[in-house]
């Protein structure tokens, strides 16, 4: 991201354009990378009683106890093609109804592949205790949570294909030369 950036901004200051389209464009690539910069290392989840709290990206969330409907370790799918750097298991809240919340750092790259099943437990034991005495499993939920973790899955192993990969590497190739023509 940033060689290409750079030269995209050497080209934009170098050629004959418009003042504002080369301030512009220097504005938003800087401000991207400030964002990365600042915001990306900033994640967290931070469980207290009366709930859980994450913070992804520039925005901190909070989901309280009796909204959470389970936690779980989940093993992402493999990639489709070459290694990846992606944690072999992530948490994952899960709400009443069925929707999946990512916990960040909480994953064995982070925690270590001792830590994170402890990490996990505690968790658990905490939501249990957090439940009301009448908590039940409800089949509707587990039927949304079984459903949508199989598309999750055929969707990244399509993402993650030979065939998607070569078809994103050619039409972004062919906007290149576009963008390159057209200055």
């Amino acid at each position: 991201m940033g060689i290409p950036s750079v030269a995209f901004l050497l080209k934009t200051w170098t050629e004959d354009l418009p003042f504002w389209l080369q301030t512009s464009a220097t504005i938003a690539i800087t401000a991207g990378f400030l964002f990365v910069l600042c915001a990306a290392p900033r994640t967290f989840t931070i469980v207290d009683g009366d709930g859980i709290s994450w913070r992804a990206g520039v925005r901190t969330r909070r989901l309280d106890w009796a909204d959470v409907y389970d936690i779980r370790t989940v093993t992402p799918p493999p990639p489709g093609v070459g290694e990846s750097a992606m944690p072999a298991h992530v948490v994952y809240a899960y709400r009443a109804d069925g929707r999946r919340v990512l916990l960040p750092n909480l994953d064995d790259t982070q925690l270590g592949e001792e830590e994170l099943p402890r990490e996990t437990a505690a968790l658990r034991q905490l939501l249990e205790e957090r439940r009301r005495p009448d908590w039940s499993p409800d089949p509707r939920v587990e039927a949304h949570i079984a459903h949508h973790e199989t598309r999750y899955a055929q969707r990244y192993r399509t993402l993650t294909s030979p065939t998607f990969i070569t078809v994103t590497a050619v039409i972004v190739l062919v906007v290149i030369i576009a963008c390159t023509i057209a200055f």
